[in-house]
C-alpha cells in the first residue's frame, strides 16, 4: 500500500495493526484492528483513517494528550512476547494489581472474596486490557462463596493475564518443569525426588 489507508478496515487486507503515538510524550500504544474498531464505536469515534485519533487521548498514565498520530504496523514487524516500552509507574501499577489478584485467587476456594482490594485491582487492570468480560466474570464469581469448583476464579484470572501479555503489558510466564517424584518406599532412581515425607540420607 502506498500512502495511508482510507479506512481502518483496509488494514485487514494488508495484514497490519495500528500504532497510536503521542506527539507530546512519545508513548506508543498498539491496537489490533478489531480492538480499535470496538473502542472507537464505544467513544463515538470514526473509523475513517484521517479521523481515527480525533476523540482519542494518550493512554499513558499522567499524560492524556489529544495530540496523537496513527501509524500502520505490518504483522511482520511485530515483536511477539516482548514487553512494550512502558513507564516505570505503569509497570509497578500493573505488577501490584496482578499480585493482588493472584493472592486473592489463591485463597478464594470456598470463600467469598469480593473485597475492596479485589475491586481496586480489577479497576487498575481494566485500564490496560480493554476487555470488560473477564473482569466482570471474576468479580461476580468472587462474590459467590457457593460457586462450584468448575466456576472458580482461575479461569477469568488466566484470561486477564493472557490479555495483559497479549498487549505487551506483562512478560509471559515461564512455567518450570514439574519435578518427578518417586511414590514408592524403595530408593528413587537417578533424576527422581524421594517420596514425600521421606528423610533423605546422604552418604
Amino acid at each position: 500500500m502506498v500512502g495511508d489507508p482510507k479506512h481502518l478496515s483496509d488494514l485487514t487486507k494488508i495484514e497490519a495493526d495500528v500504532r497510536i503515538v503521542c506527539r507530546d510524550c512519545r508513548y506508543e500504544d498498539d491496537w489490533t484492528v478489531e480492538a480499535l474498531t470496538r473502542h472507537l464505536r464505544l467513544i463515538g469515534g470514526n473509523t475513517t483513517w484521517s479521523e481515527i485519533t480525533r476523540y482519542m487521548t494518550c493512554s499513558r498514565f499522567g499524560c492524556g494528550s489529544r495530540r496523537l498520530k496513527a501509524l500502520v504496523v505490518p504483522y511482520a514487524r511485530r515483536q511477539p512476547n516482548l514487553k512494550r516500552r512502558i513507564g516505570k509507574y505503569d509497570e509497578q501499577l500493573i505488577g501490584a494489581a496482578v499480585g493482588v489478584l493472584q493472592d486473592i485467587v489463591a485463597r478464594s476456594p470456598g470463600r467469598e472474596v469480593a473485597t475492596l482490594d479485589l475491586r481496586f485491582a480489577l479497576l487498575v487492570v481494566h485500564r490496560y486490557i480493554r476487555d470488560p468480560e473477564p473482569i466482570r466474570e471474576l468479580w461476580e464469581r468472587a462474590g459467590n462463596a457457593q460457586r462450584p469448583a468448575a466456576s472458580g476464579l482461575q479461569e477469568p484470572m488466566a484470561v486477564i493475564r493472557y490479555r495483559l501479555e497479549q498487549g505487551g503489558w506483562l512478560a509471559p510466564q515461564v512455567l518450570p518443569q514439574d519435578a518427578r517424584r518417586w511414590v514408592w518406599d524403595s530408593p528413587p532412581p537417578k533424576g527422581w525426588l524421594p517420596r514425600a515425607g521421606t528423610i533423605r540420607q546422604d552418604n
